[in-house]
């Protein structure tokens, strides 16, 4: 592995998730997703009802985060379990639907930066619902995407997305 470290490398991480991420939801889900916020973040932890982490490693090394409230994975589940074709009511099955959507979202992600010449390559999606998660700031950068999800056809709001990306220093 080389390590001519790409400077922008950070960059290109942020911008192909601000393409990727609202096309997928588009694709998939029928759900508009506005990014409200971006930037970096110096917080030293993360803790939200429902979040996924995504590992990724290769010539870059990180980890994104899929993170939402309840009320925005109460709305979202139905959706993404019809285009998984699950029956959602099947609570049993509510965190494996969670994983496997955060899971295709960072595949996606991935495929994109391996267009780009760049060798990269994710580990299975965790489970960190309701847990607190130290971030290392010594040793990573941070960064945060925020999402507000509407329902255009059903002129619905279905709350927001939080997409925290780490990316390791070197």
């Amino acid at each position: 592995m080389s390590l001519n470290i790409d400077p922008l490398l950070d960059e290109k991480f942020i911008l192909t998730i601000s393409q990727i991420f609202p096309e997928f939801l588009e694709k998939n889900l029928s759900v508009h997703a506005v990014r409200e916020a971006f930037g970096p973040s110096k917080n030293e932890g993360l803790c939200y009802e429902n979040c996924t982490s995504v590992e990724f490693q290769g010539e870059a090394k990180g980890k994104l985060f899929l993170a939402m409230d309840g009320y925005t994975k109460l709305k979202l589940l139905p959706k993404i379990a019809k285009s998984f074709h699950i029956d959602p009511t099947i609570r049993s099955h509510a965190a494996s639907i969670m994983l496997e959507f955060a899971n295709q979202i960072c595949a996606e992600l991935i495929s994109e930066m391996k267009l780009g010449r760049f060798q990269i390559d994710i580990l299975p999606p965790e489970n960190l619902n309701n847990k607190l998660v130290p971030v290392d700031l010594e040793n990573h950068r941070q960064y945060i995407l925020i999402y507000f999800l509407k329902d255009e056809d059903a002129k619905e709001y279905l709350g927001r997305i939080y997409l925290v990306l780490l990316m390791q220093k070197y």
